[in-house]
C-alpha cells in the first residue's frame, strides 16, 4: 500500500511540472506576442490604413475626373440664430471640384476644395430665415445633388426687457436680497449683476441680487438666442 501511494504522490508531482512548464511557457510566448504587437503590428496595421485611404481617395478622383456625378457636399454645423451679417461656410467634399454655394435657392458664389475641404467667407445673410446649401461640380462640369439644407435666422432686434422690481432709486432694509422682476421675451436669458434669472414659458423672470449697505447698483441685461443684449440698469440703497 506504502508503495501505491509513493508512486501517485511522483506521478502528481510530475503533472504538476508539467503544468507550471506550461504556464511559463505560454506566458513567455504572451510577452514575445505583445512586444511584436507593439513594435510591428501597429505600425502594419497603420500602413494598411493609409493604404486603403488613398485607394480610395484615388478611387473618388478617378470617378469625378472620368466625368461622373459627383457627391454632395457637405455642411459643418451653422447657428440657428446670428445678429451678424456675415457667416463663414465650411464643409467637406470631393476633390478637384468646386463647391457653389447658396442662400434661398440663389447661387452667392463658389469656392475651391482643398484636401477636401472647403470654405467661404463673409457671406452676406438677408433679415429674417437663410436656407443654406451647396452643390459639388466636376472639372467636366457635372454638378451634384443639393446638400442638406441649413436655416439661420438673421435676427438684430434687442429683446424686450421691463424690469418691474426693483424701481430706480428705491431703498430697502432688513434683508439684503433685492429680488428683481419683470418681463422680457420667450426663450431669452435674464442676468441681474451676473446671477441667472428663472424666465418661465411667458417670459415673466425673477432673480435675487445680494447688495452691500449704502447705494448699489443693479445691471439687468437680457440676451436672445441670436446674441441680441438689452441692458437696463438700478440704483437700490439697503440699510441694516
Amino acid at each position: 500500500m506504502a508503495r501505491k501511494i509513493s508512486r501517485i504522490e511522483r506521478l502528481s508531482q510530475k503533472e504538476e511540472g508539467k503544468v507550471v512548464k506550461r504556464i511559463v511557457y505560454l506566458s513567455i510566448f504572451s510577452v514575445i506576442l505583445a512586444i511584436f504587437l507593439i513594435t510591428q503590428g501597429i505600425p502594419l496595421l497603420g500602413k494598411f490604413a493609409d493604404f486603403l485611404n488613398v485607394v480610395f481617395r484615388k478611387n473618388e478622383v478617378s470617378q469625378v475626373d472620368s466625368g461622373s456625378v459627383p457627391l454632395a457636399p457637405r455642411l459643418d454645423t451653422l447657428p440657428q440664430e446670428t445678429n451678424s451679417s456675415t457667416l463663414t461656410i465650411s464643409g467637406f467634399s470631393q476633390d478637384e471640384t468646386t463647391v457653389t454655394v447658396f442662400i434661398n435657392m440663389q447661387k452667392v458664389g463658389e469656392t475651391k476644395v482643398v484636401n477636401g475641404k472647403f470654405q467661404f467667407e463673409n457671406l452676406t445673410l438677408s433679415e429674417g430665415e437663410n436656407e443654406i446649401s451647396a452643390k459639388s461640380i466636376s472639372q467636366s462640369g457635372k454638378e451634384s445633388d443639393f446638400s442638406a439644407s441649413i436655416k439661420v435666422i438673421l435676427d438684430k432686434t434687442p429683446p424686450k426687457l421691463d424690469v418691474e422690481s426693483p424701481s430706480d432709486g428705491q431703498s430697502f432694509s432688513q434683508d439684503n436680497r433685492i429680488k428683481v422682476i419683470g418681463k422680457t421675451d420667450k426663450d431669452v436669458q435674464v442676468y441681474a449683476n451676473g446671477f441667472l434669472a428663472s424666465v418661465n414659458n411667458e417670459g415673466n423672470f425673477e432673480v435675487f441680487v445680494p447688495v452691500s449697505e449704502g447705494e448699489s447698483s443693479i445691471e439687468i441685461k437680457a440676451v436672445d438666442e441670436a446674441g441680441n443684449t438689452k441692458t437696463e440698469t438700478r440704483k437700490v440703497n439697503f440699510k441694516k
